[in-house]
């Protein structure tokens, strides 16, 4: 019976030891890489959640990629029926709005809103979104989408 017991003791220490290692594996190596939730409500005016994005607009998203090139050339949205368009700030960033107005234009008339996105650590997107609210003429709303190209991967609006 005491042989027992010891066994049932030594058992229980392995498994509160393999148990605290295995959170601090979670919490050192796997927490960091994993996204945080988005709280709609907790966002500044002008942001949104890939979770309210899908809920509110399904697929009705005029996609706007403020990437840099190469990131662009790496992986992007590959969408039908024109909507997906890179603007990047700098100097042809004039001409790239002007070849993806005309489909902003017509985004409120469909019922679509107008995602601007970047990589989670720029503000290119930002940038380019207040742009575009600044022209006064599209009527969709515009957004900036909270966690950038990592977002909209992992919700699996996106694939590489």
């Amino acid at each position: 019976m005491k042989d027992t017991f010891t066994q049932a003791i030594r058992l229980g220490i392995a498994i509160l030891i393999l148990a605290f290692v295995l959170g601090w594996a979670d919490a050192i190596i796997f927490a960091p890489r994993r996204m945080p939730a988005c709280v709609q409500e907790k966002l500044p005016r002008g942001r949104i959640c890939p979770e309210t994005l899908a809920a509110r607009y399904g697929e009705r998203v005029v996609w706007i990629d403020a990437r840099s090139q190469g990131d662009f050339e790496l992986n992007h949205l590959m969408l039908a029926e024109n909507r997906m368009f890179p603007i990047r700030k700098g100097a042809e960033m004039q001409q790239q709005i002007d070849a993806a107005i005309g489909r902003m234009l017509e985004a409120a008339e469909r019922g679509e809103c107008i995602v601007v996105f970047c990589t989670s650590e720029c503000t290119a997107s930002e940038e380019i979104a207040a742009e575009l609210r600044e022209l006064g003429i599209i009527e969709a709303p515009i957004y900036t989408l909270q966690g950038g190209w990592d977002s909209l991967k992992a919700s699996g609006m996106a694939a590489d």
